[in-house]
């Protein structure tokens, strides 16, 4: 993967990357880092681009000269799944690695995932006889987003995907073609791993632990960015265990996760799902993005997230209850009123559930959908799902008007008749007869999907497409590619993201010296004829 590196020059493989932001190559696929709406740095800046001014974060060396002092070739802050690449990857490329996790423990929002990532030429479809391309995956990433994202992150993730996960089956992670569907993309290529996120965690750490070069100090809360003379990173600040200490380190690498665990973040950039029950990471409160905002860095895609709207209120977890979505059960309010095409993507769903009066709806179905669930029975001896003949039974179960819930199907059922119904539904049960059934539910969010822009060799990136020296970044503090602002969100895309990126960005701070890095711009491969 030497074509990864972002250094000037040399043979490329099967994937093709140029170096420099002055070609004109460069500048066009380097447009796409000013493509979302950015956020004013808190840091003043020079007429050349660079940070000027005080800082709160960062500070100069001679500044931290109190408690511990420790060195090392590479550091990586964040022990999520980003983190845990990067510092593997730094290692097998030959450098000294400190990674700090500021919690007591490893796994951040990678240990909640699902442990899903899509993946294309694997041996496993090969095996399951699966047709596809890597031109099909970017396509089904770029298309929820009307290709407003940047294709050439997009592009880096289907076309070195499969060598993510050969990486990691080298570590003993096992990973299988998933059984269970398509999840909205044109073909099988959802690859979990074998005890899903904590399985996959389990298997990085043990690894990692086996690696002499990885020094791992947990309980670290960095407080900030350790800057030279030049205003290169040369590491980074904060307490261990309650006492001072700063690393310094030729290059760092920033993988400390999201905000979707900092409310005043949440409620600047996606006020939206503020009232979501939170399932995330614990240590997602965004403090790196804000030192590399600090740094002169224009923030992109912060409005941008993942959502659940299939959270049961009653029985306060997660449900599978999509499919019974899929399968013809509609959303209605309090007042009885449907207000969205359910036929979507759960994350897509969600902002449209939590604007509704109390943030709640009502999915409500027949015994059609449910003989389709495998959840329904266990839900309903749970005593979570409510019962009735007819619409006002139900109605009156739920405490609703029975006259506006008995509107509310009715219209259902004459756009059933018709085919298309009066939210351009098409994909219709064949019928919509009681006996009804209904179970409250409310929106999640998971992880946010915005941050500091990189190259696609991991290098942060200043608006004038100057990198900031020594500095590195990967996983949720960086701009995702899910959607420039909002809920649209592609299965996989948040762990495929952190797990690649960590590789590539651990790889490129083990091997490039400081100042030396240059921005590395993907090129679309040449067409023939």
């Amino acid at each position: 993967m030497d074509h990864l590196n972002g250094k000037q020059g040399g043979a490329l493989s099967r994937r093709t990357f140029l170096a420099g932001a002055g070609t004109v190559a460069g500048m066009a696929a380097l447009a796409g880092i000013a493509g979302c709406a950015p956020s004013a740095p808190s840091g003043g800046k020079a007429e050349d681009g660079k940070p000027s001014g005080s800082y709160a974060f960062a500070k100069k060396q001679a500044d931290v000269a109190d408690g511990e002092q420790l060195s090392t070739d590479v550091l990586v802050v964040g022990g999520g799944g980003a983190g845990l690449c990067a510092a593997l990857s730094a290692a097998e490329n030959g450098a000294q690695v400190i990674l700090a996790e500021k919690l007591s423990q490893l796994g951040g929002a990678t240990m909640l995932s699902g442990g899903a990532i899509p993946v294309v030429g694997t041996r496993q479809q090969v095996e399951a006889g699966v047709q596809d391309s890597t031109f099909a995956m970017a396509t089904d990433i770029l298309r929820p987003t009307n290709y407003t994202v940047r294709p050439d992150l997009v592009h880096t993730v289907a076309e070195n995907a499969k060598d993510l996960i050969e990486w990691t089956e080298r570590m003993g992670v096992v990973w299988n073609l998933d059984e269970r569907g398509r999840f909205g993309q044109t073909a099988r290529r959802m690859h979990i791993a074998e005890g899903t996120g904590e399985g996959l965690v389990a298997k990085l750490i043990e690894h990692m632990g086996a690696q002499d070069a990885i020094t791992q100090m947990l309980s670290f809360e960095i407080e900030g960015l350790v800057l030279d003379d030049s205003d290169a990173v040369a590491g980074a600040y904060g307490t261990h265990d309650g006492k001072a200490c700063t690393i310094t380190a030729k290059n760092v690498v920033l993988a400390t996760s999201g905000f979707a665990n900092n409310p005043d973040m949440i409620a600047r950039y996606c006020p939206e799902t503020a009232e979501a029950v939170k399932v995330v990471a614990m240590g997602a409160t965004g403090e790196g993005i804000e030192w590399a905002e600090e740094l002169g860095v224009e923030l992109q895609c912060m409005g941008a997230y993942q959502g659940h709207a299939f959270r049961g209120v009653d029985s306060n977890t997660t449900a599978g209850h999509q499919a019974l979505a899929t399968n013809g059960a509609i959303i209605v309010n309090s007042n009885g009123e449907r207000f969205v095409n359910e036929y979507g993507g759960y994350s897509d769903l969600s902002p449209h559930v939590l604007a509704q009066p109390g943030h709640i709806g009502y999915l409500c179905f027949t015994d059609a959908q449910a003989e389709k669930s495998k959840e329904f029975p266990e839900r309903q001896a749970a005593g979570f799902v409510v019962t009735g003949a007819t619409a006002p039974e139900l109605a009156d179960a739920l405490g609703i008007e029975p006259a506006a819930l008995e509107r509310t199907f009715e219209a259902y059922r004459q756009g059933i008749e018709k085919g298309e119904d009066d939210f351009n539904r098409s994909r219709l049960p064949e019928s919509f007869d009681g006996p009804y059934h209904a179970m409250k539910i409310t929106g999640e969010i998971r992880h946010t999907q915005g941050g500091m822009p990189t190259d696609v060799a991991g290098h942060v990136v200043r608006p004038d497409e100057s990198l900031i020296p020594g500095l590195y970044a990967a996983g949720g503090c960086t701009e995702g590619f899910s959607c420039r602002a909002g809920s649209v969100y592609s299965s996989g895309n948040g762990l495929i993201q952190a797990l690649l990126f960590g590789m590539i960005a651990g790889r490129n701070a083990a091997l490039e010296e400081k100042g030396s890095a240059q921005v590395a711009v993907w090129e679309a491969p040449s067409t023939v004829g």
